[in-house]
């Protein structure tokens, strides 16, 4: 079984790019669990159920222009501005880790103001990796740290 746990605040713009993702593969072969503010809440459902992948999609401050993509390595987590939950990301893959390959997705937003939509470039990118999640390929999207913390698309 492969998990989706979309993450943020959906009154945040760009922030809430994560849950608009799960809500949009609900209808898929996924198991779909849309965590808001609050990933930390679903550790013990996860490690429950055992999948064997977790992908995770929450927006991150990676330097790179609005709706920019990239996997994060695990030790490269505490590195960027992901940091809108009750705890750090880095606890909760711990977390799960053990029982399940856990893929970190991060989409650079360009809006975080309250009552706002997702931006163009964020909504585009979250149709790109829909569609990716939904054929199972987002293993081909760049990884972040190649060319470094400045990198660009």
């Amino acid at each position: 079984m492969d998990l989706l746990l979309g993450i943020g605040n959906d009154l945040l713009g760009d922030d809430g790019v994560g849950p608009c993702i799960a809500e949009a593969l609900l209808d898929s072969d996924w198991t779909v669990i849309n965590a808001g503010i609050v990933p930390e809440n679903f550790i013990r459902p996860i490690r429950e159920r055992r999948p064997e992948r977790i992908v995770i999609v929450d927006a991150v401050q990676m330097g790179l222009l609005p709706g920019s993509v990239r996997i994060i390595p695990h030790d490269c987590i505490r590195d960027y501005g992901i940091g809108t939950h009750q705890l750090p990301l880095t606890f909760f893959i711990e977390q799960c880790a053990p029982h399940s390959h856990v893929t970190f997705i991060g989409i650079e937003p360009g809006c975080l103001d309250p009552d706002t939509p997702l931006t163009p470039p964020v909504s585009r990118a979250a149709a790109e990796l829909i569609s990716l999640l939904r054929t199972h390929r987002y293993d081909h999207l760049p990884v972040l740290g190649f060319k470094g913390k400045q990198e660009q698309d």
